[in-house]
């Protein structure tokens, strides 16, 4: 039990130390895929190292929620890194984890929306607005999924979810539909193109940049890596439980040092795809982004019928 808790930390620390390096994968790989240099992939720890320097300004009209809501977001962020295997999965009796994961982020973009709206900017308050607009129809999705997954393996602990599937797959055709259906979800929830443009800075279309445009310095850093380590979480979420094709599932040092090597292939490939998406696709107008949350959620509940069949 001491090893299975030592391994859960190690797992939630790769991820948060790996996070930064992962957004700079994705940039990396949006810029070669566009046919240019781009910058460097470890380009994200500059940044939030530079933010770190940076002197502290903070708007009048803002209250006490604007300087809580920055730390508290990257705390709710940094626990759920600790319920997600990374090189290391154990079989538990009980867990449910994946709803922690679940209630967390959605505590994280509840106190988003909160900065949003605490800055007293237009743009503040409509990047809120449409966070809200858009979390309503892709929560349920994800619910889905969680069921999916459930009927899958027996559990609604992350860590057992991915043990039962790297033993074997119950149901491969229903699998491969839930694994699409994640995907959208994944870019919906990280407000990727074509949900949002990260890239952007047109105050406008902006969702999650709008709602952080008036944090300064140190704040803005603990965001931005917030923003990293939960792309990371929910990347690691999909190739550890959907395809968990080299994780360890017993503590010898080369089962993990092999697992760690076929997680970085995997993120980097998954990563790569992710890139190539969103390079393919143009950002869709703010009522159209129900029409992808839809197909997604169409797809989950094909895969759970699917495997109840």
């Amino acid at each position: 039990m001491m090893d299975e808790n030592i391994m859960m930390l190690v797992n939630g620390f790769l991820i948060i130390f790996l996070a930064p390096f992962f957004s700079g994968v994705l940039k990396k790989s949006k810029a070669f895929l566009r046919g240019y240099k781009g910058p460097s992939v470890f380009q994200v720890y500059y940044d939030i190292g530079k933010l770190l320097k940076k002197s502290f300004i903070k708007s009048k009209s803002s209250s006490a929620i604007t300087s809580f809501a920055p730390c508290a977001i990257l705390a709710v962020t940094v626990v759920t890194t600790f319920f997600i295997p990374v090189v290391y999965a154990y079989p538990q009796i009980r867990g449910f984890s994946v709803f922690l994961v679940f209630f967390s982020f959605t505590a994280v973009k509840f106190l988003t929306a909160l900065i949003g709206l605490d800055c007293a900017s237009t743009f503040g308050g409509m990047g809120s607005s449409r966070e809200m607009f858009i979390s309503m129809m892709s929560e349920p999705l994800f619910l889905v999924l969680i069921m999916f997954l459930f009927m899958e393996t027996g559990t609604f602990s992350v860590e057992n979810m991915s043990y039962i599937n790297s033993i074997a797959i119950s149901d491969f055709i229903g699998h491969i539909i839930a694994a699409a259906a994640f995907i959208i979800f994944l870019i919906v929830e990280n407000t990727r193109v074509p949900v949002d443009n990260p890239e952007t800075h047109l105050e406008l279309t902006m969702v999650h940049e709008a709602m952080i445009l008036d944090v300064p310095s140190c704040d803005l850093a603990f965001l931005e890596l917030a923003s990293s380590i939960k792309l990371a979480v929910f990347s690691t979420f999909f190739v550890n439980i959907f395809f968990p094709i080299g994780i360890a599932i017993s503590l010898d040092p080369m089962s993990i040092f092999a697992a760690l090597v076929f997680y970085l292939i995997k993120m980097v490939l998954f990563l790569f795809s992710l890139a190539a998406i969103e390079i393919s696709t143009a950002k869709f107008r703010l009522f159209k982004v129900q029409d992808i949350i839809m197909a997604g959620f169409s797809l989950a509940v094909i895969s759970l019928v699917i495997s109840y069949l």
